[in-house]
């Protein structure tokens, strides 16, 4: 059986796969005619460990099991959520089996390729103090507008979105040509500019609080293991992977909200001509510190 939402009320179904949009808009995949619930309320994406329900800044809030949602929370079997007076159960279907190498047998093997990547790792900055001295009321908005824009960003510029992972996102691409490395170094400038532009919509909320919402991102470039279970669980696997996460982790050591590795920038000379050296730097779990660069400005799609 596969993975679905039940509505508590009517006791009518909707298979779960993919990406689930609720809301009131006539586009998405489970529509609620309701005045209260927002046009894009909230959304389930399926992820390689299960199903994720995310608030999209809706107006009234969502709900899991009692309790407001303000990030990401991983759905579990008979979970209730609850969208004003719309309740719905979620019923988990077979074990989903782990998608990592060590778990995939032979036929799954034959699925999984490798390859270089772009890589892009994005994350809210500060994020433990926003969550403690922020209301949920206040806080659910902020997060959930993000993760709106930052899907609708990543898809404009042709990424493929790994995974939310609370106030983290992981995207990339297969291409590694410089046409997509640039599209990538625009995905992440947007991706700025919708961080300022999230910060001026709450700032009444934020700035009383000595409080800022800004971002950080990182693009590398690695060689990975693409493949999954399913075309569903479809996700990247390797050390690129890993230290993807490590250089972005730098943007805040270093106070520069984009950087890039030297492997980004390997084989496209005019691509340095974007960036800072910021030098060598150490990194967990590497030997060897890796070199990174400050994006200064963002070229155009026809550089």
């Amino acid at each position: 059986m596969s993975s679905r939402l039940v509505n508590i009320s009517s006791g009518e179904a909707s298979e779960l796969q993919g990406v689930c949009m609720i809301g009131r808009n006539p586009d998405c995949t489970l529509q609620i005619a309701d005045p209260g619930v927002s046009r894009r309320h909230a959304m389930i994406r399926e992820q390689n460990d299960g199903f994720w329900f995310f608030d999209l800044g809706s107006f009234n809030g969502s709900y899991v099991n009692g309790r407001r949602v303000t990030t990401a929370v991983k759905l579990r079997n008979n979970d209730v959520i609850e969208l004003i007076e719309h309740q719905f159960r979620f019923e988990k279907g077979a074990e989903a089996r782990d998608s990592t190498l060590i778990a995939m047998d032979a036929s799954t093997l034959a699925r999984v390729k490798n390859g270089d990547a772009i890589l892009l790792v994005s994350d809210i900055q500060g994020f433990t103090t926003l969550s403690e001295r922020l209301d949920p009321a206040r806080l659910a908005p902020i997060i959930g507008s993000w993760y709106s824009k930052t899907e609708g960003i990543l898809t404009r510029f042709g990424a493929t979105l790994d995974k939310f992972i609370g106030d983290s996102v992981f995207a990339y691409w297969t291409d590694i040509s410089i046409p997509t490395r640039i599209a990538a170094m625009n995905a992440v400038g947007e991706l700025q500019k919708s961080s300022l532009e999230t910060h001026e919509t709450h700032r009444e909320a934020l700035e009383p609080l000595g409080l800022r919402f800004a971002t950080g991102a990182a693009l590398h470039v690695g060689r990975v293991a693409y493949g999954g279970m399913s075309a569903r669980e479809f996700t990247l696997l390797g050390d690129a992977v890993n230290l993807a996460f490590r250089i972005e982790a730098l943007t805040r050591r270093l106070e520069r909200p984009v950087i890039v590795s030297s492997e980004f920038l390997e084989g496209w000379p005019k691509g340095g001509t974007y960036c800072a050296p910021l030098g060598q730097h150490e990194v967990k779990g590497r030997q060897q510190p890796v070199e990174v660069f400050a994006v200064e400005r963002i070229p155009g799609m026809t550089a």
